[in-house]
């Protein structure tokens, strides 16, 4: 309630302050306009003085007060400009509304409106504020002249400057506004000649459900897997286009079957109707979050700030207004994404999988904090994926699943519903999977599938010590790291 009356304040604060100050200037005018007249018509009587005004007078004006009519007929456009743009705002507010509840009955509405509706928001918003502008101007030079005698030329001026890098921060940001999130990993790209049995059953998976086959599989050390459209920066390079991402961590803790549904789950997003999703919504709508954020910042300091409060609470409504959509629909997606997991495994292997994922990604953290620890002095571990490996099955017992129903795990444009809810969709209690779920030194880890997979993950974690070294210039010795392991 608080964010929706800030929202209404800012849009209608302007309009209200212009509507205020042309109608006191317009009845300093008429007040001033009356006083005259009974000064020359004392038998004049109050129904006439009342009648007269500006309007009127201003009709057959002569050339004595053709300059205060065209004063009155500034103050007067002023009044008018505010209640358009009052009405633009408000009207705005009321479509971006219409359109969110329109977005929540159909995919394909959401599809269809969800580009156009943020260029169209973009446009209305830099005309807004330039017409605020224009009308607090206004406001500042007509009151201050008619109600106090003085006009404090700073304050027009910094509105002013503020208005121009406004409207331009709204135009770089806005119309740069929907594009595909970019995703930065800790990995490096893979070819078919390279890991030619992890490309063999990736496309495996691809062939029975159906599904566009990635372009680019990335290994890495993030403790995730995805499939994205949006580009991948990775040390020594990017890649664009279908994106298969795969955890070398999580392999490691991770049956083959496990692997296997979990790839069936993500390239099941590039199945059928949900491909256009993958494609054409999520990452535009994740790059559309980040923009927004940007935008935030973008203002500097003083007006320039102010000019853009309008900007970024218009754009927050308009993700507000789709986010109840987005979430359905992620939620309803990420469900129908496990089964196509279980298609190519089965709903015990998926359901065990999601529970390690669940579970143990999070240790990531912890062996990310011990490489900075080590690599401050002067150290730095053999195979941060081995240490992670060795860590989670140190962590690995009933203990540690006993708030795992609760989490949801984090995706670089998707949004995922919690495990309680995956879980229950499969038909499967997280009581029944504890035991196997636990297993986190298989014999036929997922690593398996990648060739020579300590070589590459020993490329990985030199990058990864590099890039600990870049942000950490104060506490890390330089040259090359002590390896422990």
């Amino acid at each position: 309630m608080v964010r929706r009356l800030w929202l209404f304040g800012l849009i209608l604060g302007v309009p209200v302050v212009g509507v205020l100050v042309a109608t006191g200037v317009q009845w300093k005018f008429d007040s001033e306009l009356r006083t005259a007249a009974r000064r020359q018509v004392p038998d004049a009587s109050p129904a006439r003085l009342a009648a007269l005004t500006f309007v009127g007078v201003c009709k057959s004006a002569n050339a004595d007060i053709q300059g205060a009519c065209d004063t009155y007929a500034h103050v007067t456009a002023v009044g008018i400009a505010s209640v358009a743009a009052a009405s633009i705002g408000l009207i705005l507010i009321a479509a971006l509304w219409m359109a969110g509840l329109l977005a929540r009955t159909s995919r394909k509405v959401l599809l269809f409106v969800f580009r156009p509706g943020l260029y169209f928001t973009g446009a209305v918003l830099i005309l807004l504020v330039l017409m605020h502008a224009g009308i607090a101007i206004a406001s500042i030079y007509y009151g201050e002249s008619a109600l106090v005698n003085r006009i404090h030329v700073g304050i027009i001026l910094a509105i002013t400057l503020g208005a121009i890098g406004g409207a331009l921060a709204i135009a770089r940001h806005a119309f740069a506004v929907v594009h595909k999130a970019s995703v930065a990993v800790i990995g490096r790209s893979v070819t078919r000649e390279q890991a030619p049995r992890l490309w063999n059953r990736v496309n495996e998976v691809a062939q029975r459900l159906d599904a566009l086959p990635p372009e680019h599989i990335i290994v890495g050390l993030d403790p995730n897997f995805f499939v994205t459209e949006a580009e991948v920066q990775y040390p020594g390079g990017t890649c664009n286009g279908r994106t298969l991402y795969c955890s070398l961590p999580l392999s490691r803790i991770l049956r083959t079957e496990e692997f296997i549904g979990i790839i069936g789950h993500e390239l099941g997003h590039f199945k059928g109707e949900d491909t256009k999703f993958s494609q054409q919504f999520f990452p535009i709508y994740r790059g559309t979050v980040n923009s927004i954020a940007a935008l935030q910042h973008s203002g500097g300091q003083g007006s320039g700030v102010i000019a853009l409060l309008p900007a970024i609470a218009l754009f927050s409504y308009f993700l507000e207004c789709f986010s109840v959509a987005e979430s359905k629909i992620s939620r309803d997606r990420e469900l129908i994404a496990d089964r196509a997991g279980v298609e190519v495994s089965s709903v015990h292997a998926m359901a065990t999988a999601l529970v390690k994922v669940h579970a143990f990604a999070g240790i990531w953290e912890q062996v990310q904090n011990g490489a900075a620890s080590l690599l401050s002095q002067g150290k730095g571990w053999l195979n941060a994926s081995k240490t992670f490996a060795g860590a989670v099955v140190r962590a690995a017992r009933p203990e540690a699943l006993e708030n795992v129903a609760t989490t949801e795990m984090p995706h670089p444009t998707d949004s995922h519903p919690p495990l309680s809810v995956r879980l229950q969709a499969l038909g499967l209690p997280l009581a029944s999977l504890v035991q196997d779920a636990l297993v986190v030194e298989p014999a036929d880890a997922a690593i398996n599938l990648v060739d020579e997979p300590e070589k590459i993950e020993q490329e990985v974690n030199d990058t990864y010590h590099s890039i600990l070294r870049k942000y950490l210039p104060g506490q890390v010795e330089q040259g090359q790291p002590e390896a422990t392991s």
